[in-house]
């Protein structure tokens, strides 16, 4: 059963080094084998319909079975603030030319 949740919960490294310690034990390297077994096959595409909305499960079950995996490694803190070395975009006084830089030869 999955549950329903308005946005993703916090995932810090301490998550992901816990969850890279259970995939390394003999039960999480069984369920991964499982979850490889039990992943939907692809018809035989006699008919296209059928086809298609099989190849979209098995993406979105790989997709899920991906992000699990992908769970090992805990996911990048955003920069907080300011930096000077990406000034806002924004802002056009970091973007006008000077005379000094359009006069001179490049």
């Amino acid at each position: 059963m999955i549950l329903p949740v308005n946005e993703a919960p916090e995932w810090d490294s301490d998550n992901a080094s816990e969850l890279s310690g259970f995939l390394k034990t003999s039960t999480g390297e069984k369920m991964i084998q499982l979850l490889a077994f039990f992943a939907p096959t692809l018809l035989d595409g006699a008919d296209v319909n059928k086809t298609l909305v099989t190849n979209g499960e098995l993406k979105g079950y790989t997709n899920a079975v991906g992000q699990i995996i992908s769970l090992q490694h805990s996911r990048p803190v955003e920069a907080q603030g300011v930096s000077d070395n990406y000034p806002d975009l924004d802002r056009d006084e970091f973007w006008v030319e000077t005379d000094e830089e359009s006069t001179s030869p490049k």
